[in-house]
């Protein structure tokens, strides 16, 4: 193979995948989306207390996704604290779903 051979079927082989400064920010993305949700969530939980509401679906929606995110750190981490990270965050989650569902008018 000559060295524009090569060029080509590396183009070819790299066209869909991303770089690693394109993985850096579409990871990075996701972090900030999630700093995003969290405030929202705060932010409606304390105006839901404030006018004596319940506001467990935000509790759930936040609990589930740190939950998520523990559990996949533990999955390729092997790290007992986000393991039990993720199960307590899991129960929280779960139990917030339930109170909702109680509570629904």
């Amino acid at each position: 193979m000559d060295k524009k051979e090569i060029l080509d079927k590396n183009k070819r082989k790299t066209r869909n995948t991303l770089d690693e400064r394109e993985q850096k920010i579409y990871n990075a993305s996701f972090g900030m989306g999630a700093v995003v949700v969290g405030v929202l969530c705060l932010a409606f939980s304390i105006y839901k207390a404030l006018h004596y509401e319940m506001f467990y679906e935000y509790v759930s929606i936040i609990t589930a996704y740190l939950c998520t995110t523990f559990l996949y750190q533990y999955k390729n981490l092997k790290k007992p604290g986000y393991l039990i990270a993720g199960i307590a965050t899991g129960i929280i989650a779960f139990a917030g779903i339930i109170l909702f569902f109680m509570v629904a008018k």
